[in-house]
Parts: structure tokens; sequence; C-alpha cells
């Protein structure tokens, strides 16, 4: 009776206890509730710290695949899933499917980050098991560094076919997988090659040191003698490195040839020459060109002048100097006509920064001209032109395959900036506005005044040019080159300038070249169409216009140019002289909305060239 008492039960005269059914219901309903729980506790926590769904889905397929020895599906699991979400435990296991494919390497950076993110939240767990394996991989990573000579310029080098940018070879050490390895490098100077391979096999952990010789495929036997007995590197580099004094000179010879429906032609042959040395660092060149300038131009005709022959002669000089990562230039022109002389002197500098990735540069120029009047003396009529060019830029290597250059010009013009051989057309008030565009001679002679005043416009003006030029190789065969310019100016001139190349090598001989340019503008603030005048009693100017010009170039305008070139190599490019000819022609098109005399203005230009290098 007390057992049953103590129980809390009674016994069904069989032996077995039965639990009164208020107490029973209690204690399955707290079990089913207890089962619950578990259960629910259960299920949640694969999904503990994740947002995603379909990225924790993907883990567990990435954990099955490891589990079924598919390394490569759980590599590829694991990268989906850490593309939807970034979990650090994802990281960990994705280093132990690449360990399993024996990826060291690239197993080494999620393990690594793993090891990151436990430190950052506090994982102990986590922060164990990334250690264990940062630790576990970095025995297993072999290590090739490369010897180089001290003459880097141009070498390029390439491990297992991945080429290597400048800034590697600063610091030439390489974690590297275990397994086979083939090193490649090159360098291309005055057509000859030079050639450097070796390949071998790397075991885990393994520390391998490899000297690159640049050799010509066919060595002279002192050389290779000498290579035989060298015992370092230093030594066998003396064998092979020849010192090269000789500088490059190239030469070029060129005549050009234009033509336009305004009856302007012109023929100039010019010779330009630049001499470098390789190793000092220094460099110089020139060019001369001689114009024979024809004309019988609208504006001549308007005003009964004969046609003119002159000839222009421009010569230039220009050289520099490399030191360390800075090179510094200067540079001079000077042009010769019957009236005018031109005259500027520049200098240059500019800087190779983060590996050459990054090039400032700054320059500046002076030109003072002196205007004069056709078969007289300086000393007789003269007036003067003092221009100021600052300009600054950056070029940037944005890629192997992509160079971006920026640049902001700067003209600042002091002085005679009028043609003192034109003469404008002046107009009743009353009719100036009615005058249409591209006026014949005979209309412009009818309705015009008996007075002509010379051509007069402002003696400052302050340019400003906004430029980019991108480079993009599109094929190892194409590149196109795609350059804008943006300038506005003092005057109220605004204009954009767009120009487009696509180079194409078809073949190892021939290079062409499409061109597309296209201008447009706005006109000067004081150009007219027409510009009124007063006359008084006796028929003499009494108000003008302060500032006149019939310059086309000044009014609104646009204007297209389609043309191309192509040069074509006469030698290999193995040969130590290497000769070329270049061929170019271009049609430009012009269409000015508001001039005398012409609507539209075509030309023809044309140039063939030979150019040598040796």
């Amino acid at each position: 009776m007390l057992e049953r008492q103590r129980s809390g039960g009674r016994n069904d005269g069989c032996g077995e206890r039965v639990i009164p059914r208020a107490r029973s219901f209690s204690i399955i309903l707290l079990a089913v509730l207890a089962l619950l729980f578990v259960t629910d506790r259960a299920s949640a926590a694969p999904s503990r710290g994740w947002s995603n769904k379909d990225a924790l889905e993907l883990a567990k397929q990435a954990i099955e695949a490891k589990k079924n020895g598919d390394a490569k599906t759980c590599v590829l699991r694991d990268q989906q899933s850490l593309a939807l979400e970034d979990h650090p435990y994802v990281k960990l296991h994705l280093s132990a499917c690449l360990l399993a494919l024996g990826r060291y390497r690239e197993a080494l950076i999620p393990a690594r980050d793993a090891l990151a993110a436990a430190l950052r939240s506090d994982d102990d767990e986590l922060k164990v098991s990334a250690q264990k394996r940062v630790q576990e991989i970095l025995p297993k990573l072999a290590h090739i560094k490369l010897k180089l000579p001290t003459k880097r310029e141009g070498i390029k080098v390439t491990i297992n076919g991945r080429p290597l940018k400048p800034s590697d070879l600063k610091d030439p050490r390489y974690t590297m997988d275990p397994g086979d390895y083939v090193v490649e490098a090159e360098r291309e100077e005055k057509g000859e090659s030079y050639l450097f391979r070796d390949k071998g096999t790397l075991e885990p952990g393994e520390d391998k040191t490899i000297e690159i010789l640049l050799k010509k495929k066919n060595l002279p036997p002192g050389q290779q003698e000498c290579l035989d007995t060298a015992e370092t590197y230093e030594a066998k580099l003396k064998c092979i490195e020849e010192k090269q004094t000789k500088p490059n000179i190239r030469l070029g010879l060129d005549m050009s040839a234009y033509t336009d429906s305004t009856n302007v032609h012109v023929l100039t042959p010019g010779i330009n020459f630049g001499v470098s040395s390789p190793t000092s660092g220094w460099n110089f060149g020139g060019s001369y060109i001689l114009d024979i300038v024809t004309a019988a131009s609208p504006d001549l005709v308007s005003q009964a002048s004969r046609r003119f022959r002159e000839e222009r002669h421009v010569g230039t000089v220009n050289g520099g100097y490399k030191i360390g990562v800075a090179t510094f230039g200067a540079n001079a022109f000077i042009g010769r006509e019957p009236d005018y002389l031109a005259q500027n002197v520049g200098v240059n500098a500019s800087f190779e920064l983060f590996d050459k990735l990054v090039t400032p540069s700054v320059a500046y120029g002076f030109s003072y001209d002196r205007i004069g009047m056709r078969n007289s003396p300086f000393a007789n009529f003269e007036r003067n032109l003092a221009t100021h060019s600052p300009q600054v830029g950056i070029t940037f290597v944005l890629s192997p395959t992509t160079l971006l250059v920026t640049g902001v010009s700067v003209g600042i013009e002091r002085g005679e900036n009028s043609k003192l051989y034109r003469f404008i057309p002046m107009f009743p008030v009353d009719i100036s506005g009615r005058v249409p565009a591209g006026a014949s001679y005979d209309l412009v002679n009818a309705v015009r005044l008996n007075v002509r005043p010379r051509e007069v416009v402002p003696r400052t003006r302050d340019r400003v040019a906004f430029g980019a030029r991108i480079n993009h190789r599109l094929t190892p065969s194409s590149t196109i080159r795609i350059e804008e310019r943006l300038y506005t100016d003092s005057w109220g001139i605004k204009a954009s300038t767009t120009d487009g190349r696509y180079l194409v090598d078809l073949g190892e001989r021939l290079r062409v070249w499409p061109h597309l340019r296209l201008h447009a503008q706005t006109g000067a603030s004081f150009y007219q169409l027409a510009y009124g005048a007063v006359l008084d009693a006796d028929g003499q100017p009494l108000i003008i216009p302060r500032y006149r010009s019939t310059d086309r170039e000044l009014s609104p305008m646009v204007a297209g140019t389609v043309g191309g070139g192509a040069r074509i190599a006469l030698t290999s490019e193995k040969s130590e002289t290497q000769l070329a000819i270049i061929v170019s022609g271009e049609v430009m098109y012009n269409r000015y909305f508001a001039s005398l005399f012409i609507k539209s203005r075509t030309a023809i230009w044309g140039t063939v060239g030979l150019e040598a290098e040796f």
C-alpha cells in the first residue's frame, strides 16, 4: 500500500503501474513540446548566421560533393555560394576543397580570409580551424626566385604562360603550387630577339632560384665558351651582355601636297631625323620643311588681288635626357616667310611613377612672332605677337592593353593677331543684316560701301583646351585610338574635336589605319557675316565696328575629315636596318554658316614618306 502511494499510481493486478489519466496527459503534452523544441533547434542549427537560403543550399551541396570525393564540384558550389553571401565558414570549406585538388596557393587565400573573420568576430571555433588550415598549407607551397639582368628595360617574363607586370620584377620571388613550371623571357632590341626558357618540377615546400640569361638564338663561339667556364651569374651576364654604345639613328624623308576648292595649293617636302642612346638616356632630333604656297582664294579675288606664290621655311630641334624616373627635354622652332618670322622655345619634363603606370608631365613654351609687310624690312613696319603656352598632363597605364593620356593646355596671346593684308567690306547699316551667307563677289561689290578698313581683332586672346586620348589594343593585331578635345577662348569660341583611328596589322610588314575626325565650333563674339558702317557727308567712315574680320575660321562652322594611311615595311623586323614606306591621304570638308563668298571648302591632302632606322 505504501509502495503504491509513493509511486503515485495503482497496480492493475499484473504487476504494472498505471499513471493517473490527468497526469498522463500533462506528461505527454510536455514530451511533445520538448520534441518539437528539439526538432526546431536541430533544423535551425545549419542555417544559423545565414541570410540567403540559396547560398546555404549551395554550401550544403559543396559539403556533400566533398564527402563523395568530388573536389571540383565542391569548389564550384562553394564559389557560387560565396557569390551570393560572404560566409567565413564557406571560405574555410573552399580552402579544403582547393587543397584536395593540389591548388595550395589558391587555398591559402580563403583560409586567411576565414582566419581574419574569426579574429574580427572572436569566433574561437573558427579561429582554431582556420589557423590549423593555414599552418597546413604554408609548408606545401613552393617558391621561385628570379635573378634578372641589370638591364631590365623591355624584358617580358612569363611564368606558366602568365605575363608578369613591371612591378612584379622589382622583387621577383613568386609563390607557386608544386608541380611543373615553365619560365620564359624575351627582349627585342634593334630587330634582334634575345630569349630565355627554363622548365622543371617544383616539390612541395621547395625554394628554387632561376637565373635569367637572355641570349641570341645562335651565340658566337667565344660567348658560349665564356658561359661554359663562368661560375657566377654575374660572370655569365658579362659573357652575353653586349655593351651597346652605338646610338639608334632614325631618318625620314617625306613629300606632302594640299589642294582645296578655294584655289590654295601647297607642296611640302620635308626631312626629319633622331638620334638616341639606349644606355645613356639621351636623345636629339630635328626637322626641316619647305612650304611652297600658291593661292587665289576668294578673299584675294574679292579685292582684285593677283594670285601669289611664296615660300615658308620651318626648322625644329629637340633634345632630352633621362635621369632615373625623370625625363627632361627642350625644343626650339623657327619659321620664316617673306613678311613673318615665328620663333619658339620650350621645355618639358615627365616622371614615371608607380612602376611607370602613372606618368605626369609639364611643359612650357614661349613664342615671339615678328610681323611685317611684304618686300619691306621689319625696321620699316613691324608688329609683334607673344604667346605663353603652359601645359600639364598625366598618362595612365590602365591595363597591359589600355593607355589613357589626359592634359590641359593654355595659350596666352598678347600682340598683333590681325591679318595685315585682309580688308573688310562695309555695308550700310540697313543692308548688313540682309546679306546672305556665301554672297558672291558681284553681290558684295554691288551693295557694299566704298570703304574697306583693315582687319582688326582684339590684341589679347586667352585659350584653354582640355584633351584626352585612349589607346586600346583590341587584339594582338589591332588597336583603336580615340581622342577628344574641348576648347574655349576669350573671344567666345567654344569647340569640340573628336578624332579616331583604327590601326590593323595585316601581316608582318603591313599596317593600315582608317581615320575619322569631326570638329564643331561657335563663332567669335565679335564676328559678323556683314559689318554695318555709317559714313559722313564726304563719304568718310564716321562709325565702324571696332573689331572686324572675314576670317572664316572665326565663324560658326563644322568640319569633317575622312582618310587613312598605311605603313609598308621593306625589311624584316630582325634586320639591323629597318626601312619602311608610309603613305596617307585625307579628304576634308568645312561648312561655314556665316561667311562671305563661299559656304564650304573641300580639301585633299596626301603624303608619302620613307623612314629608316639603324
